[in-house]
């Protein structure tokens, strides 16, 4: 996938200077993530930055000088934060992982694609972890763009199961679709087309967030979904514009939604996802087949 190449060019390049006051050790890898990284182009923002280390001594000397923010999130999920604030007033973002914690959350989705069942038994988490926490490590594993440690982030890459993972998000919000089908025609029947509106507003939001992750890219903040829709079927840009910026309160309207719902839901859940589709330096697209 394409991606913004000034801004990423520009953030590499300050990633790689902390690289190098870092001196990575063997086996550890460092990863730009955030919206440089994303596949399309995004303007200013802080360069957040994913540490992966194999060696505990080196988790351990973050954590202890963890920032207070996200302090619960942080100690309860075993990673670190840490912000280095540049001479410019620019301010680098660094998560530190170690690298067991990760492979332990990859274990959980060794299983292959789950059913319905098994992803809603455990929709709350990702790979044992935070949702939002498991879902921006993944993100910056799987879509992010090595800066130091290529070889070690090759190998890590390597190790999780993708299409497992693809599924695994794109069907824990696709069990938002399902209910939404049963939730807006008891709304109606309550004779609340608002509510319902509300109900087909929020199944929409969540299959899109399905689309993404099933064409094989990584959605992890709400305020991207717009920008998505380029590369997502064209019809899911035409109705899910239709139904977030004109409200639909008829009930005829509201059920012939439910029907696409319902078809999506039908067509999508448990199957395997495209291929992942990673950045590269420089801007070209990559794509990685289905294990």
């Amino acid at each position: 996938m394409t991606t913004g190449t000034d801004r990423l060019s520009n953030d590499l390049r300050k990633a790689e200077e902390y690289a190098a006051e870092l001196a990575l050790k063997d086996g550890e890898t460092l990863i730009l993530t955030g919206s440089a990284t994303l596949p399309f182009e995004t303007r200013g923002g802080d360069v957040d930055l994913v540490l992966v280390t194999p060696y505990e001594e080196r988790y351990f000397g973050f954590a202890q000088s963890r920032e207070r923010e996200r302090e619960t999130e942080q100690a309860a999920n075993e990673f670190a934060i840490s912000y280095l604030r540049l001479p410019n007033g620019e301010e680098l973002d660094i998560e530190v992982w170690p690298e067991r914690r990760l492979l332990a959350a990859a274990e959980k989705f060794r299983t292959g694609i789950r059913d319905i069942e098994e992803v809603e038994a455990d929709f709350t988490r990702v790979g044992g972890l935070d949702v939002k926490v498991g879902t921006d490590l993944f993100h910056a594993v799987g879509w992010g763009v090595p800066v130091a440690g290529t070889e070690a982030f090759e190998h890590l890459h390597g190790r999780i199961p993708w299409p497992a993972y693809q599924a695994f998000k794109r069907d824990a919000v696709l069990v938002n679709v399902r209910d939404a089908t049963k939730g807006i025609p008891a709304s109606l029947r309550d004779e609340r087309p608002d509510e319902a509106y509300l109900k087909l507003c929020w199944a929409a939001d969540s299959l899109l967030d399905a689309m993404v992750f099933h064409t094989g890219h990584s959605i992890t903040r709400w305020k991207w979904r717009l920008r998505y829709l380029s590369l997502l079927p064209a019809w899911v840009d035409d109705w899910y514009r239709g139904i977030r910026f004109r409200p639909v309160l008829e009930p005829a309207d509201l059920l012939r939604h439910v029907d696409v719902l319902k078809n999506t839901f039908e067509t999508y859940a448990e199957r395997p996802p495209h291929a992942l589709e990673r950045p590269v330096r420089g801007g070209r697209s990559a794509s990685e087949p289905l294990a």
